[in-house]
């Protein structure tokens, strides 16, 4: 039904692809990546970067990023930590199915608990517990505090928090014995995080239980969320406050069963992944999830031409994940030899998809901010980035120090270090010739720090351009040619 509410494109892809590829200033007969073009600058009004203050772009249906970055589903870039950091940077995660499906639902849970606004469903305790069961229960739900409920009539008779247990050596002593019982200051459904701040403000309290007329708790709100919404106020968060967060699938024969695990679990966007994205076996998957999953968006890929970007949309994806071979640790190029260069297939991809109202994410080959900003010249809505995000201090994995300096590790899904990982976890039966390798990244710090620059250098980008918005810019933006000289000149000696 979707898909016929749109106009359909009367034209071949590739006829529209060239007519896009002519208005963007790109050669119809040769395929180009990011060093073979320049952003061609014009008249602005725009007085400096700082101006700008609109990057905001659609993920896919009603779902639009304040930083248009996601990062990569490779499980040495995205996990639940990857993804807060992000989200409550703007942008989003979409955690790697490199996981077992129990996983992945604690890893989105995760997300979804880590900034809530209002907690609907909060975990509680009985007084009859042990402070053994509390301390095992926060450490694995990462929460300072517990609302206790009579066990007969679950009705709120007290809290326990982090500093109630925290010196406690005794872990067999009851919950009953340490808790802080009633009478509690509470507030009735319906109280908003401003009037919450208020009662914070009063009663220098940490916690707000949500209780009705018969004394059940309905909901929790507590001071560390309400800060976080101030201390993020770019933050990517869903109608009720909790952040948001994509979880990935691949077309194995469970993934209809998983994705709707996810969906529950709170996973804003089911991402369907695999390499070779133009195929009948992802477009079935693709459909099959559509009639599967009403209200979750779907992004499928990866495709890298307007035809195999067209067989996703008409098969019901919400969003198209382009690129084949560019990633730092993808061997696509070199051993099938299959893949077009990037910037020809954002805009070729991008040129079909704007037809029908679908967003572009460009995946893979961002080595720092001129290609970042290119790749939403081309026509991307967002970014995928492995590369710069690997190495920072919210990727798995432990850093590690080697020739004097500090490291951490990056590799493709497709490496042949990877797939033996996976046959010793038995979700693989044998080793495929490899198309992706390990490598060593430098620790890079905080995400923060890599996302700040690349939305700098974006806005600079705006600046030349003369766009106001991250739609403005997308639409008005012009290439270039340059030679592989022209590339260097504007390298600094």
């Amino acid at each position: 039904d979707r898909i016929l509410k749109v106009a359909q494109p009367k034209e071949d892809p590739r006829v529209i692809a060239k007519t896009y590829l002519s208005e963007k200033g790109l050669p119809k007969d040769i395929a180009l990546t990011f060093e073979d073009v320049t952003i061609l600058d014009f008249k602005s009004d725009v007085p400096s970067r700082s101006s700008i203050t609109d990057t905001r772009s659609r993920l896919a249906r009603d779902i639009f990023l304040n930083t248009p970055i996601v990062s990569a589903n490779m499980d040495t870039v995205t996990e639940a930590r990857m993804s807060i950091a992000l989200a409550r940077l703007g942008g989003l995660g979409f955690i790697h199915q490199f996981l077992p499906i129990e996983r992945r639902v604690e890893e989105v849970k995760r997300v979804k608990r880590a900034d809530s606004g209002i907690i609907e469903n909060p975990a509680t305790i009985h007084p009859e517990a042990t402070i053994g069961e509390v301390k095992k229960l926060m450490a694995e739900m990462q929460i300072s505090g517990l609302p206790v409920l009579d066990s007969a009539t679950k009705k709120l008779v007290g809290i326990i928090s982090s500093r109630d247990v925290r010196f406690e050596a005794i872990n067999d002593k009851r919950v009953a014995e340490v808790m802080t019982h009633l009478p509690l200051i509470t507030a009735p459904p319906g109280t908003t995080l401003e009037q919450a701040r208020i009662i914070f403000k009063k009663n220098k309290i940490e916690k707000l239980p949500l209780v009705d007329g018969e004394d059940k708790i309905v909901g929790l709100i507590t001071a560390k969320d309400i800060l976080k919404i101030a201390q993020f106020p770019q933050a990517l968060r869903d109608q009720k406050g909790h952040l948001m967060v994509g979880a990935t699938v691949g077309i194995g024969k469970n993934f209809i069963a998983e994705a709707k695990e996810l969906a529950r679990a709170g996973a804003d966007v089911i991402l369907i992944d695999t390499a070779r994205g133009f195929s009948t076996r992802l477009e079935d998957a693709v459909k099959s999830l559509r009639e599967s999953l009403d209200h979750t968006p779907i992004v499928a890929g990866n495709v890298d031409t307007p035809d195999g970007a067209l067989m996703l949309i008409e098969a019901g994806a919400d969003a198209i994940k382009v690129g084949i071979g560019p990633g730092a640790v993808c061997k696509t190029r070199e051993g099938p030899g299959v893949g077009i260069p990037q910037i020809t297939a954002i805009a070729e991809c991008t040129a079909i998809a704007q037809k029908y109202g679908i967003p572009i994410i460009a995946d893979g080959g961002i080595r720092g901010g001129a290609h970042f900003c290119k790749a939403l010249a081309a026509g991307a809505s967002s970014v995928m980035i492995g590369w710069m995000l690997a190495g920072t201090e919210e990727t798995p994995g432990e850093p590690f120090y080697e020739d004097g300096e500090k490291w951490k590790i990056y590799r493709g899904s497709a490496s042949l270090e990877f797939q033996l990982s996976r046959m010793d976890r038995d979700e693989l039966e044998r080793v495929r010739a490899p198309e992706g390798v390990p490598r060593r990244v430098h620790y890079k710090g905080e995400v923060k720090l890599v996302v700040d620059e690349l939305m700098s250098y974006l806005r600079s980008s705006m600046s030349y351009v003369g766009s106001w918005t991250l739609e403005e810019y997308i639409q008005k933006t012009k290439f270039r040619r340059q030679t592989t000289s022209g590339h260097e000149e504007g390298k600094p000696v």
